[in-house]
């Protein structure tokens, strides 16, 4: 449930990133044709009577969805695309101490519930003025934010340490699935029904989903009815030795936390992270649109390959490093830090690789997916770290780090949209593109000397017990011996 949740969350989050290539009309966006597709035809001596059927097909595509209704500019277009990370910043820390102190099932059901609502009504906010739509989308970055840091709050309740990687690539990675899985099918949609049908689509599922989380989602294992005494005992052993408490109404330590160096270490690595990927997230179609000269249809499924990969890049590497750590090959800490630098310095070089690409669309395309495969491997690092040193408050500390990652979700649109405004080129697509390398590598190199993999001293609040490796006291649960507490 918890994966179909987050497949549901990202499909109304994402949606607007291709419908808008749809809801804009062309001669807008201050280019008539593709910069590489204009070059392509000219180098080739393609003219309009040398085309098969197939390419016919896809130019009147292409027309159908440059003649959109919005009269918008690219700084528009940058506000609309941002709207949903203004909101979003302003109840990362609250969603998650509200799943802490009163769990998950509500606090995460009322988020997608609420952004499937403001999704089936944006083709009607969007046709009356494009400013009720960027506030319909920041009612939905408001109830959304409480979502991943409330879901980390059940992550800590849930999941042994030692299964908290695979769990994390496995079900919150259901967000990157649904990218892939939203971008081509909103391009389908699109094309046989128009951009509103696609809101209404991604509205309707994420309501769906409501009515059986509701149904089915527990917010511990002693409050789920049919869980096996054994598996109880089990999870309970392995939470117990790992420095999580069942109480609620642990104090927070709010003062040890902001002053912790470990916290401040995953806060940097986090909005590295998130400011990269919002590019792809955000700017992916429009620029396989505006340079590339992609169709609606090529264009949602070419933008969703490199979040497939990274959903694989997940997998493999979060299996990978839970391997290494129960096998005794690396500690938690050196996990976490060599698998940053895949996720993090990976991308960074791929992207230089992207900017004296040119117009090759296929080194372009190849580049960007394979940077976003390595970047799967923040399951195994950065996104997981906040369950290594804090357990009972990882959700809170994940709210405070997903508050500065939504800088990110906000100024990327709008800094791209100033930058190409009447200029879309790849010139300038290649000014973009060079901002975001330096912001990888200098992050992960604050992670790389300030992350920790110990639980922190303060995790027990009161009682303030410190606990040097979880994973080590799981293990001996595992093995049968007594844990030393």
């Amino acid at each position: 449930m918890a994966w179909l949740g987050f497949i549901n969350l990202y499909m109304v989050r994402v949606n607007l990133s291709v419908i808008i290539v749809a809801m804009v009309r062309r001669n807008e966006t201050g280019a008539s044709t593709a910069p590489c597709l204009t070059i392509a035809n000219a180098t080739q001596g393609i003219t309009s009577d040398s085309q098969d059927n197939e390419e016919t097909e896809e130019q009147s595509s292409i027309a159908t969805y440059e003649e959109g209704e919005m009269v918008w500019d690219e700084r528009t277009q940058g506000f609309v695309l941002a709207g949903f990370y203004y909101g979003y910043a302003t109840t990362q820390i609250v969603g998650g101490r509200l799943a802490e102190l009163y769990g998950t099932r509500w606090v995460f059901g009322t988020c997608i519930l609420a952004g499937g609502i403001c999704t089936v009504l944006s083709p009607i906010a969007a046709r009356t003025h494009y400013g009720i739509l960027i506030a319909l989308r920041v009612i939905q970055g408001i109830f959304q934010g409480a979502s991943w840091p409330s879901m980390h709050a059940c992550v800590a309740r849930w999941i042994p340490p030692l299964e908290r990687s695979r769990f994390i690539a496995s079900v919150y990675f259901g967000a990157t699935l649904s990218t892939a899985l939203t971008l081509p099918l909103c391009g389908v949609i699109i094309a046989a029904h128009g951009w509103a049908a696609a809101f209404y689509v991604t509205g309707a599922l994420s309501l769906a989903w409501c009515a059986l989380w509701f149904a089915f989602m527990h917010d511990s294992p002693r409050q789920h009815p049919r869980i096996s005494g054994e598996e109880l005992r089990y999870i309970e052993d392995a939470l117990q030795a790992s420095g999580t408490s069942s109480n609620r109404s642990t104090k927070l330590p709010l003062k040890s936390i902001l002053t912790s160096l470990p916290v401040w270490a995953i806060v940097v690595g986090d909005v590295g992270n998130t400011f990269g990927l919002n590019l792809f997230l955000t700017q992916l179609p429009t620029y396989m649109k505006n340079i590339l000269g992609f169709s609606i249809r090529k264009n949602g499924i070419v933008s969703a390959l490199p979040f497939l990969l990274r959903y694989t890049g997940a997998l493999t590497w979060s299996n990978l490093g839970d391997w290494l750590i129960r096998k005794g090959h690396l500690s938690v800490r050196k996990s976490r830090k060599l698998f940053s630098v895949i996720a993090m310095w990976g991308p960074g070089v791929l992207i230089i690789g992207v900017v004296y690409s040119g117009c090759n669309s296929q080194a372009i395309v190849s580049l960007i997916c394979l940077a976003l495969f390595f970047n799967g491997a923040v399951t195994a690092s950065i996104t997981v770290n906040h369950t290594d040193i804090a357990p009972n408050f990882s959700g809170t500390l994940f709210g405070i780090a997903n508050t500065f990652c939504s800088f990110g979700g906000f100024s990327v649109p709008v800094m791209v949209g100033y930058m190409t405004d009447g200029e879309q080129t790849p010139g300038q697509w290649q000014k973009v593109f060079w901002i975001f390398i330096p912001v990888y590598m200098v992050s992960e190199i604050f992670f790389l000397v300030f992350s920790s993999g110990s639980v922190q001293p303060w995790n027990d609040g009161e009682a303030g017990e410190r606990r040097e490796n979880a994973v080590d006291s799981e293990l001996d649960v595992l093995k049968g011996q007594d844990v030393k507490t």
